[in-house]
C-alpha cells in the first residue's frame, strides 16, 4: 500500500514520462498510413500530456527495420522516414545512456537476458521511472511489469483522461465564481472613471438585488429558489463527476506504468527531474528541487553534467550551465543500402 500511494504521488502534476520502443513505432506507423495522421501518443506529446524519450540505440534499431517495416506496409522506406521525421521525432528527445547508466536498476538487466535488443529501452524506461512504457512486447518486458499487448497505449488514454478531468474539475470550480468576477470587473470599470467611489456599488447592488427579490411574488421567489438548487446540484453533481474521471484515471495510470524503483539512485532522480521539467536546469536548481537522501553536492552535480552531456551521455546544455534530458534535433536519412541515424 505504501509502495502504491508512493507511486501515485511520483505520477501527481506537470506531463507523465514515457519511453517509446520499436514495437510502437511500427503499430503507430501503420495507424498513421491507415487513418493519415500520427497516433494518439504522439497526439498528447503535442499537447503536452506526455513528454516521450528514446533511447539512441533504440532509434538506431528502428531506422534499420524501417525495410522491413515497410515491405510489410506495401509503401517505400522513405515515406516511413518522412513521417518519423517530420510527425514523430521534433517531439522526441533521444537520450544516450553510456554502459554504466544502463545496469543502474537491475530490472533491466532482467530484460537483457531475455533479449538483448530491448536493454537501452528497458534500462531508460527504469532510469525515468514511474514511467509509461510504449511497447507491445509484453514477453520481453515483463520484469518492468509489462503484463499486457495493450499496456502502453492504455496508460496514454489515462493520462489523457487525467488531464481532461482536472480541466473539467477546473472549469466547474470557476462557474460559482463567475458572478463575482464580473461584478468584480464591472466595479473596478466605474471605480477607474469615477474614482473609488465606484467600489461602493458592491454592497448597493447586493443590497438592491435582496430587496428586487423580496418584492416579487411568493410563486415567483419560490420558483427562483427552485432554480437555484438546481443549478446547485448540476454543479455538485458534474463537479464531482470530474474529480472521480480524475481518480479513475489516475489508478489506471499507475497500474500501467513501469514502478520507481524501491531505492532511487541520485543519477535516477536527477534524470526525472530533468525529463519532467519544462526548461533546461543548472546544478543548483536541479539539487534544490531534490529530496535530502539523493541529492548530490551541486558540484559534483555540476561536474558530472558536464561530463556527460552531447555525444558522451544522456544530457545537453540547452544554455550556459542549463541542462536537458535528451536531444530533439535527430533524422533519419535512408539509402540504397541502409536507413541510418544522423
Amino acid at each position: 500500500m505504501l509502495s502504491a500511494a508512493r507511486r501515485l504521488s511520483e505520477l501527481r502534476g506537470g506531463p507523465q514520462i514515457a519511453a517509446l520502443d520499436t514495437s510502437c513505432v511500427r503499430t503507430g506507423l501503420n495507424r498513421q498510413l491507415q487513418h493519415g495522421g500520427p497516433p494518439r501518443s504522439i497526439r498528447e506529446v503535442r499537447d503536452g500530456t506526455i513528454r516521450l524519450f528514446m533511447e539512441y540505440t533504440t532509434l538506431v534499431e528502428t531506422a534499420q527495420r524501417l525495410d522491413r517495416f515497410a515491405k510489410q506496409f506495401g509503401v517505400p522506406k522513405e515515406q516511413l522516414a518522412e513521417m518519423l521525421n517530420q510527425d514523430w521525432l521534433p517531439y522526441i528527445a533521444v537520450v544516450k545512456l553510456p554502459e554504466a547508466l544502463r545496469r543502474v536498476d537491475e530490472r533491466a538487466s532482467q530484460v537483457e537476458a531475455l533479449d538483448e535488443d530491448d536493454f537501452p529501452a528497458a534500462a531508460l524506461a527504469t532510469l525515468l521511472s514511474p514511467a509509461i512504457l510504449l511497447t507491445h512486447n509484453f514477453k520481453d518486458f515483463a520484469p518492468l511489469g509489462v503484463r499486457d499487448w495493450s499496456q502502453g497505449t492504455d496508460a496514454v488514454f489515462a493520462a489523457a483522461g487525467i488531464k481532461d478531468g482536472e480541466t473539467m474539475f477546473q472549469g466547474m470550480l470557476i462557474v460559482p465564481a463567475a458572478p463575482v468576477v464580473a461584478v468584480g470587473a464591472g466595479a473596478k470599470w466605474v471605480a477607474d472613471r469615477v474614482g473609488p467611489a465606484g467600489w461602493f456599488l458592491l454592497p448597493l447592488l447586493g443590497i438592491g438585488g435582496y430587496y428586487i427579490f423580496r418584492r416579487q411574488p411568493p410563486k415567483r421567489q419560490e420558483r427562483w429558489k427552485e432554480t437555484a438548487r438546481d443549478l446547485g446540484r448540476a454543479f455538485v453533481e458534474e463537479t464531482s463527476k470530474a474529480a472521480e474521471q480524475v481518480n479513475q484515471a489516475r489508478e489506471l495510470l499507475n497500474h500501467c506504468v513501469v514502478p520507481g524503483p524501491e531505492n532511487r539512485t541520485p543519477i535516477s532522480a536527477v534524470m526525472r527531474l530533468v525529463a519532467r521539467s519544462s526548461e533546461s536546469l543548472s546544478a543548483q536548481q536541479i539539487c534544490d528541487a531534490l529530496d535530502d537522501e539523493v541529492r548530490p553536492s551541486v558540484t559534483d552535480l555540476r561536474a558530472y553534467l558536464h561530463a556527460n552531456k552531447g555525444d558522451n551521455g544522456p544530457f545537453v546544455e540547452a544554455r550556459r550551465g542549463g541542462f536537458e534530458l535528451g536531444k530533439r534535433s535527430y533524422r533519419i536519412t535512408t539509402s540504397a543500402s541502409r536507413s541510418k541515424t544522423l
